[in-house]
């Protein structure tokens, strides 16, 4: 019996446990995205064909990210996956070249953004 129970409480708490690390993830997928834009040069914020937004960290400064007409060309990042830390990103501009960057981090939500429970 005692047996039982500690196995039932273990599996209740794992599948708890599941759905807190899954909700705290943010995961866009490539096939997915609808725009982008550049907050500054190591930021941006893409948004996902549900008008989810995401904020995306790169590692150090992407210099053509915040160019006008720039261009994103996903190196590593694949359809369904989600996009993740050390995800290669190259970005082109007009006249600038193409600069191969890395993802530090992805977070849900747009800088500054508030939910209607925190107004």
């Amino acid at each position: 019996m005692k047996r039982n129970l500690f196995v039932a409480s273990t599996l209740v708490a794992t599948l708890v446990a599941t759905q807190v690390l899954a909700a705290s993830e943010a995961c866009l997928q490539r096939n997915r995205i609808q725009s982008w834009r550049a907050i500054d040069s190591s930021t941006m914020v893409m948004t996902d064909n549900q008008y989810k937004q995401y904020t995306v960290h790169m590692k150090g400064r992407c210099s053509n990210l915040d160019r006008i007409a720039a261009k994103l060309i996903y190196r590593t990042w694949q359809n369904l996956s989600c996009l993740a830390p050390g995800d290669i990103i190259a970005v082109t501009a007009p006249g600038m070249g193409s600069v191969t960057c890395s993802v530090a981090g992805v977070e849900a939500g747009a800088p500054g953004a508030t939910s209607a429970a925190n107004q």
